[in-house]
C-alpha cells in the first residue's frame, strides 16, 4: 500500500469547546489509484487532506508511506517530503500575482535549490497547453488556466503523489470539466496517485473509488 492512516484522529480545544474533526479514522491509498473524498462542509474531508500532506499533525494516530510514520520525520524530512513526494492543488490557486507563469511553475525548483529540467518544463507546459502562456501574469488569465498554473507547479517536482481540495470549485462547468480531465489524464498516462476533495457527484463517478466522510469518520 502506498499511503495509509491508522486511528487517525485530529482534535481542536479542549473539554466542553473539543471538536473533533477526524476520529479514528482509517483509509488505504494504492499506487496508481485515483481516490475522490466526499462530504459535507465541516465534515473533516480537507482536515484529512492536509494530514496526509503532511500540512498538519494528528491529535493521535498516523499517516504511513510506503510503511512509514510521516510524523516520526523530523522537520527537515518531512518537509522535503511534502516537497518532493506530494503535489498540492488547492482551490484558490495560490499563485504568485507578482510571478510570471513560468515562474510560478518553476517555484517548488527553486525552494528545493535543484536545477531546471527543460525538457521536463516544457512536457508539462505543452500537455497542459500552457507554452504560450509563459510570459504572462496570473491575472492575465482566465480561472481555469490559473489552475493549470497550478497543475504544472505541483508536477515540476515530479510527486508520486497529488493531493487536490476542491480543484474545480471555483471553476465554471466547462473549466472544471477540462480540469478533471487534465487530472485523469496525468493519472492514466504517468501513473500518478491522486486523491481529491470533491462536492460534485458526477466528478466523483469519475475516479477509480470514492470513500464518504460524515462527522469526522468514514461512513462508506
Amino acid at each position: 500500500m502506498l499511503l495509509y492512516t491508522e486511528n487517525l484522529t485530529k482534535k481542536y480545544g479542549r473539554q466542553e469547546a473539543e471538536i473533533i474533526a477526524l476520529d479514528h479514522v482509517e483509509i488505504s491509498v494504492k499506487k496508481g489509484e485515483f481516490l475522490s473524498i466526499m462530504g459535507a462542509s465541516g465534515s473533516g474531508k480537507s482536515t484529512l487532506l492536509n494530514l496526509l500532506g503532511g500540512l498538519d499533525y494528528p491529535t493521535e494516530g498516523k499517516v504511513l508511506y510506503h510503511n512509514r510514520n510521516i510524523f516520526d520525520m523530523d522537520d527537515d524530512m518531512i518537509s522535503d517530503f511534502r516537497l518532493k513526494t506530494i503535489g498540492f492543488i488547492f482551490q484558490s490557486y495560490n499563485l504568485i500575482p507578482e510571478l510570471s507563469v513560468r515562474e510560478n511553475i518553476l517555484l517548488p525548483k527553486s525552494i528545493a535549490r535543484e536545477k531546471q529540467d527543460e525538457d521536463r518544463i516544457s512536457e508539462i507546459v505543452d500537455a497542459l497547453g500552457l507554452s504560450d502562456r509563459l510570459n504572462h501574469l496570473p491575472q492575465q488569465l482566465s480561472g481555469g488556466q490559473q489552475q493549470r498554473v497550478a497543475i504544472a507547479r505541483a508536477l515540476v517536482n515530479q510527486p508520486e503523489i497529488l493531493l487536490c481540495d476542491e480543484p474545480t470549485g471555483n471553476l465554471d462547468k466547462k473549466a472544471g470539466e477540462n480540469v478533471m480531465q487534465l487530472l485523469k489524464m496525468l493519472n492514466n498516462t504517468y501513473g500518478i496517485t491522486i486523491v481529491m476533495i470533491t462536492h460534485d457527484p458526477a466528478l466523483a463517478g469519475e475516479t477509480t473509488r470514492t470513500i464518504h466522510i460524515s462527522d469526522g469518520r468514514i461512513v462508506r
